[in-house]
């Protein structure tokens, strides 16, 4: 069936027991960083970053969602399995418009691995126009 994932993808040993073993074979994103400064940018200004990450778990990782705190800030992931040992990136576009000051923004990345969820962080010190 073309375009349907293997229900191998989404068995989740953490709704079963605490078994940590379970748990140790799922896959598992590592970043390079996850926590970024732009440092100052102007208002109005869109700065982007990537966030670099490899799947070093022994299972393919899905990225179900990227959600940040707020609507100026949008995170784009891969929609694809992750095999192991496979690398990629989610990206970060921040709009800094209407928002001078310091600003720090989080995106929670949720997966199917083993942590179910990761945070990445961006700031900026915006400057008037």
């Amino acid at each position: 069936m073309s375009g349907h994932l293997s229900t191998d993808l989404v068995e989740s040993p953490r709704s079963l027991t605490d078994d940590s073993v379970a748990l140790n074979n799922l896959g598992r994103l590592f970043f390079t960083d996850t926590i970024h400064d732009f440092g100052k940018v102007t208002e109005g200004e869109i700065v982007e970053v990537d966030f670099d990450f490899e799947n070093r778990g022994k299972k393919d990782v899905i990225i179900s969602e990227a959600k940040a705190s707020c609507g100026c800030t949008v995170p784009s992931y891969p929609e694809q399995p992750l095999k192991s040992g496979a690398k990629d990136k989610i990206r970060v576009t921040f709009n800094s418009e209407g928002k001078k000051g310091y600003n720090e923004k989080m995106i929670i990345v949720h997966t199917n691995g083993n942590p179910a969820t990761y945070n990445l962080f961006i700031r900026a010190e915006v400057e008037g126009k």
